[in-house]
């Protein structure tokens, strides 16, 4: 496998100024939204991007996040929903079925180890299409979560599949969809109409990215089984007597969100793109990026190639689970500039511990894994010399640095999971570092 390596023209990203401030196969590790006014803050400096070059510091000091702080008032708004049920309640309450990859099922895929496929009608399903997928532990058993966005009107938001991954040495893994939902008022909730496109798992909460706004939480504790009438069939929320989520049978409440304040302006404001998790060093974070590409999305504020993407190191309290405020903000401890264009998801390289080497997901050349650093040019395993799946998403790297995590949207209407369809699957860590 030789890796791939590209030029493109340059372009210029806007910086924030000069300042000091700166699974295994078995996973064993763990409305509209406002924000608060504080002097406008943009950037002002800039630097020249090359495709493929090493990635590159990036001054954010201009930027924090502000937490919406509603923990405790979302928390007594659920507890007005009855049907409290824990993800242990959910495991063994799994109603789908997705059969495990076969030699003759499977995507190529450098160090490929194993993988799943959805069940006939979610490969095909055109209303729900994955995005961000993260993993964990709970209840004893290791899980998968992968976002689905609802690409049609009404909007349903956002849903969430929960897998038992515990065994992959079976003919299928089981499953449950769970539709996320944000509390209204007490004793009522409402669908979260965002993307989906990242998600990543510290104790009890989910983070989500939140495209334009920033990144929001949600939380394992407060699952609630609703009805599954047909009365809720096209109903969401109280509904009469009874709580509905379009028909899904339990939902995931948002507890809080950190959010960027209106007064910070592009192009210092990043896009919330994707998430990721990060344990290297003795710290806790959560990743966030940004997707950019040569087209509408040409990162930041301009520019050709869409090579300005950048990637944020949030820090988490690990006391808490929570993102780690420093006077009363969130600051990012580092940022980089990714020379990536089409990025979709992120992963620590594992057996690297100084926090500046990742791999990257990207639909770029109908699919990619990019091996990113401060030091090196990139490495690219695609999609096109059979390295790689197609369309990837989201990533999650076991902190024993053993398996590598990652998966599709799906190809247009592809169904056959060998040559695009939707599918999950695990390479050896290794075999791409």
């Amino acid at each position: 496998m030789l890796p791939w390596f590209a030029a493109a023209g340059a372009l210029w990203v806007g910086g924030c100024g000069a300042t000091d401030d700166v699974l295994d196969e078995e996973i064993t590790d763990e409305g509209s939204i406002e924000a608060g006014s504080v002097e406008e803050v943009v950037e002002t400096d800039a630097q020249a991007l090359t495709e493929g070059a090493p990635i590159t510091t990036h001054n954010a000091s201009c930027l924090h996040l502000t937490d919406q702080n509603t923990w405790s008032t979302y928390a007594s708004y659920m507890a007005q929903v009855p049907n409290a049920r824990s993800v242990g309640d959910v495991l063994l309450d799994l109603n789908r079925a997705g059969p495990m990859l076969t030699s003759s099922t499977r995507p190529a895929a450098t160090g490929y180890k194993g993988g799943f496929r959805w069940n006939d009608g979610d490969m095909a399903t055109a209303d729900w299409i994955p995005q961000g997928m993260t993993a964990g532990v709970a209840a004893g058993k290791n899980v998968l979560l992968t976002a689905w966005h609802y690409p049609k009107t009404p909007d349903k938001g956002v849903r969430v599949s929960l897998v038992d991954i515990s065994d992959m040495s079976g003919s299928a893994v089981n499953y449950r969809h769970l539709l996320m939902v944000r509390p209204t008022a007490a004793g009522n909730f409402t669908t979260v109409p965002i993307h989906g496109g990242g998600l990543t798992w510290y104790g009890n909460y989910i983070y989500m990215a939140d495209t334009s706004n920033g990144i929001r939480v949600f939380d394992l504790t407060q699952i609630r089984e609703v009805n599954t009438s047909a009365t809720c069939e096209d109903a969401i929320g109280k509904t009469g007597s009874v709580w509905c989520a379009y028909g899904y049978k339990y939902v995931l409440p948002q507890v809080s969100a950190y959010v960027v304040p209106s007064s910070i302006a592009k192009p210092c404001k990043p896009t919330f793109s994707w998430l990721g998790k990060d344990t290297r060093a003795s710290s806790s974070v959560v990743l966030s990026g940004e997707y950019c590409n040569a087209g509408d999305s040409p990162c930041p504020n301009g520019g050709t190639a869409g090579l300005g993407g950048r990637l944020y190191r949030w820090p988490v309290d690990t006391a808490t689970n929570r993102l780690k405020l420093t006077s009363g903000v969130v600051r990012p401890e580092r940022a980089y500039v990714m020379n990536e264009p089409n990025v979709q998801g992120v992963a620590p390289i594992m057996t690297n511990d100084d926090t500046t080497s990742y791999w990257l997901s990207s639909t770029r050349y109908g699919g990619a894994l990019f091996k990113v650093s401060t030091t090196a040019s990139r490495t690219a395993y695609l999609s096109g010399s059979s390295q790689w799946v197609r369309m990837p998403q989201g990533m999650h790297a076991t902190a024993s640095g053993t398996n590598l995590w990652t998966d599709t949207e799906g190809y247009e209407s592809v169904t056959n999971p060998a040559t695009g369809g939707r599918v999950v699957v695990y390479v050896n860590q290794a075999s791409v570092d």
